[in-house]
């Protein structure tokens, strides 16, 4: 079958590409702006541009079914009308036009008046699909985990420390493995409904979050956690701060969905293509790894210690450690307004890092920098003033572990994407 897969950037368009392709379907991926470098067929469609004006997407030849997989962890209102309702809808009906089925992607709790605006987004989108009486389908997922997910990756996050802080432990959720939505969706290819209608895709088991996490735990060799609930007004403090600051994890959307059971039967997808998913912990083999989650702990702790030195290294050298500084310069045979102007330059260049490290755009670069900037003090050190190297507290020794931690972060930024999908 030839498919039209859109939103097949995200995690889970990603995951449903390469199953898709697996059981033998031709897939036709969309994205904002395609990477030339990327194999498969893929084609340029910004839904919120598509929203804004509906021919702006050429319906591609011999599609017969439109997959929509698009959506946005975003607490802008405007923004998700426009891709998640509007841009969705104005898809729906190209499809419609062109005799395709429709599987929409959409999230459990959406059929409940939502009060939230991502699910009120999804279930104005899944309203007009409903209504225009093609062969469509809905598929309402619970929270989905796998490599590569955004809460997957804070959830990781939680799960090495053995005191946690949640942001409510009593609401219940049936979470399921990215593994068992794409067979969700390949049964459903092989048994599609008679009637549009919408479907639950939900775990076995309805579990807290602190149950979720002592399952990922379980995966990685651990024993069960322990966990407390954040105090009413510092959870409504750090929403009103991540709002600002634009944390997907902490919002007061998230805080209550967090507060929210959010469970369905999970009978009528068994009744309607014969599927039913495994428990979370039968999916767990090969992820998680504790190795990774101790990676998410330390990456952002490295980070920073490292900000914490070159910023405190700028103001020792612009307060209490200049003179020091100069005697050292002195040793070098630098002196004078030379040796001053050298150490307020090195405080300067010090600080900007520091700084560099805090922003996301800049820390790639930052990172480079810091790398140079330590063999360069390194080779002028071991050539003007060898003798740093016997020093009893090794300053010179230890720049050498810096650098070795700067490498391997380095290593863990992501590359410039040449494009966004």
């Amino acid at each position: 079958m030839r498919i039209l897969l859109v939103g097949a950037g995200g995690f889970i368009g990603r995951h449903l590409q390469a199953a898709l392709h697996a059981a033998g379907h031709q897939v036709v991926a969309t994205a904002r702006q395609p990477d030339p470098g990327t194999s498969g067929e893929w084609l340029a469609l910004d839904l919120a541009e598509l929203a804004r004006d509906p021919h702006a997407f050429a319906w591609p030849a011999g599609v017969e079914l439109l997959i929509n997989a698009a959506g946005l962890l975003s607490t802008d209102r405007a923004r998700l009308d426009e891709v998640q309702h509007l841009g969705a809808c104005a898809l729906f009906e190209l499809a419609a036009a062109q005799g395709a089925r429709v599987l929409q992607i959409s999230a459990l709790g959406a059929e409940d008046d939502p009060d939230t605006a991502f699910l009120a987004s999804k279930a104005a989108a899944e309203r007009h699909l409903l209504g225009l009486g093609i062969a469509a389908v809905v598929l309402r997922p619970s929270l989905v985990l796998g490599p590569g997910a955004a809460s997957s990756r804070w959830l990781l996050r939680l799960s090495p420390w053995p005191w946690t802080p949640l942001l409510d432990n009593r609401a219940r959720l049936q979470p399921l493995h990215i593994d068992d939505l794409c067979a969700a969706v390949l049964a459903l290819l092989e048994r599609w409904p008679v009637q549009p209608c919408s479907l639950a895709l939900v775990g076995p088991e309805a579990l807290t979050m602190g149950q979720i996490v002592d399952r990922l735990r379980a995966a990685q060799g651990w024993g069960p956690g322990h966990y407390w609930t954040l105090p009413r007004p510092l959870a409504l403090a750090g929403a009103w701060l991540g709002e600002r600051c634009g944390w997907r994890a902490l919002n007061r959307q998230t805080l209550r969905l967090a507060r929210s059971d959010n469970l369905a039967a999970a009978e009528p997808l068994a009744e309607a293509c014969g599927y039913r998913c495994l428990p979370l912990a039968a999916r767990l083999h090969d992820w998680p790894q504790a190795t990774d989650s101790a990676a998410l702990i330390v990456q952002p702790l490295l980070l920073a210690l490292l900000v914490v030195v070159w910023l405190g290294t700028a103001l020792a050298c612009l307060g209490p450690g200049f003179d020091w500084s100069l005697r050292i310069l002195a040793e070098a045979g630098i002196a004078g307004w030379p040796a001053r102007l050298a150490v307020i330059a090195g405080a300067l260049l010090d600080g900007a890092l520091g700084i560099g490290l805090l922003c996301t755009r800049w820390r790639r670069r930052a990172l480079q920098a810091q790398v140079a900037l330590m063999l360069g003090y390194t080779l002028l050190i071991s050539i003007l003033l060898p003798h740093y190297w016997f020093d009893p507290l090794q300053g010179i020794g230890k720049n050498l572990v810096l650098l070795a931690v700067s490498l391997w972060l380095l290593w863990l930024q992501p590359l410039p994407a040449r494009t966004r999908r």
